[in-house]
């Protein structure tokens, strides 16, 4: 299953962070499955940064297709951005604008419909008081573990 990979690197994670002198512990994080299909998050929750997943595909083969993070501050981008065109990068154009599903018939008018439909959603939660390196490194491991398609950079 797609969580229970998330929930594996996260595990390498508590042992890297120990190793480092500065642990991430399971009393500092949780793991949120949305499913698929999911429903749109309404907020952030108070005290907490996350990551934030969006998979394709079925529960044994998927593709990630977006890894990214908001801090404690974020929760438009957390919440929202990603099923819109508001902000400069989100997942919505990046569909949009693939013609892998553009021959599936997704379009803006129905992105956000299809991609509550058809994408599996994954939210980790971070303490705050963990700090920013925290939540950077977490991202980081994720895009590593399953380099997620439109992170065109790693």
């Amino acid at each position: 299953m797609i969580v229970d990979n998330v929930k594996s690197i996260m595990e390498k994670v508590e042992k890297i962070t120990f190793d480092l002198g500065d642990a991430i512990t399971k009393d500092d994080y949780y793991i949120e499955d949305m499913g698929c299909p999911h429903k749109q998050p309404s907020k952030l929750p108070k005290g907490y940064a996350a990551i934030y997943m969006f998979a394709y595909g079925s529960e044994t083969t998927y593709e990630f297709l977006k890894i990214g993070k908001a801090n404690a501050k974020s929760s438009a981008r957390f919440v929202s951005q990603h099923y819109g065109f508001n902000a400069m990068s989100t997942l919505a154009k990046s569909i949009c604008g693939d013609k892998d599903f553009q021959n599936k018939g997704i379009i803006p008018d129905n992105v956000k419909d299809w991609m509550l439909t058809n994408l599996h959603r994954i939210n980790i939660y971070i303490k705050e008081n963990c700090g920013k390196a925290a939540t950077e490194f977490i991202e980081s491991i994720m895009h590593y573990a399953f380099r997620p398609k439109y992170e065109g950079n790693i």
